[in-house]
């Protein structure tokens, strides 16, 4: 996820007395909003926790949970990393997870499995020093098998809102506290992912302020209706924890498996792509696709993503 460029031009000449340089701007927005994605980690995980039980031979035996849960990948049965960088600007994490490397706990930035990655487009971290962030990887959500894609447009677009609110709102603690406020969120996540799906959370209340807020933001903001249709759905999650996908999953378990839900499912995006009159057929005709070719075939000559603007080259736009 990424702020673009439009933005952060503007948000900029409101901010310029407070900030050294544009790139010291751009990583203290991308700072803030990467806190709240780790401190949020735990509503995500009940809004979107799709892992309910793991597959038989999964686990040794005697190991894992006894009991079907809100999301294993989210939990430390899961995806999890071994260090907590220091999120309290995009220098402390550089420096954090350089340091984890140097000390042999990391090979590289890429063997850091956290929640939330701050990014630059070159790949290089001390890049980011100097030009600022290019973008956030958000690894916390559960592939959706209800979707053939693996996740829904009102998922993407409740990040959107949350990516919003996390820019143009205070930071969750002051700076030398962020790092305990987000110890804090982890534990909370660890509970939430280990959850039967079907049962209220503990942290009901607090999901429930934290939806007001952002009801309270959006309509301050004037969102479109089709952003609140997204916060309308999520608040049927918080109020009945049986519309949420990892629930809903547990009522496809058969004989203590997802595996004939799964083979459905994917017979029925097979058929669907087979019938598709444009349908992608890969490298098999052209094994030489250049990356602008591959894109057109992928999106169309509308539809494609935009590409990075070049803050490396040009300093500042």
């Amino acid at each position: 996820m990424s702020i673009s460029d439009t933005v952060l031009n503007t948000v900029w000449e409101t901010q310029k007395s407070s900030f050294a340089s544009f790139g010291d701007f751009i990583n203290a927005m991308y700072a803030k909003i990467a806190q709240g994605f780790v401190y949020y980690r735990w509503l995500i995980t009940y809004l979107f926790g799709a892992s309910p039980l793991a597959e038989q031979h999964f686990f040794k035996p005697g190991e894992g949970p006894t009991h079907y849960v809100r999301s294993l990948r989210s939990s430390n049965f899961g995806l999890s990393a071994a260090i907590q960088p220091d999120f309290t600007s995009v220098r402390h994490y550089v420096n954090s997870i350089e340091d984890n490397i140097q000390g042999g706990k990391l090979f590289s930035e890429a063997e850091y499995h956290g929640s939330v990655r701050i990014k630059s487009a070159t790949g290089h971290l001390q890049d980011m020093l100097k030009n600022g962030a290019d973008y956030l990887e958000i690894r916390m959500l559960d592939l959706d098998p209800s979707t053939a894609v693996g996740v829904r447009t009102s998922t993407v677009r409740f990040f959107r809102i949350l990516l919003t609110y996390f820019m143009m709102t205070d930071p969750l603690a002051p700076a030398d506290q962020i790092n305990g406020k987000l110890t804090q969120g982890i534990a909370m996540n660890e509970v939430v992912a280990m959850e039967n799906p079907m049962q209220q959370t503990i942290y009901h209340h607090e999901a429930q302020t934290f939806i007001d807020q952002l009801q309270q933001f959006g309509a301050t903001i004037q969102w479109g209706p089709e952003y609140q249709e997204v916060l309308d759905t999520m608040q049927d999650r918080i109020d009945n924890p049986r519309q949420t996908p990892s629930a809903t999953l547990c009522d496809h378990i058969v004989d203590e498996s997802l595996t004939s839900y799964a083979l459905m499912m994917a017979n029925r995006y097979q058929r669907r792509a087979r019938e598709n009159p444009r349908p992608f057929t890969g490298f098999q005709n052209h094994p030489d696709m250049s990356v602008e070719e591959l894109r057109q075939q992928l999106f169309g000559v509308n539809g494609r993503p935009e590409k990075f603007s070049s803050r490396q080259s040009n300093g500042s736009s």
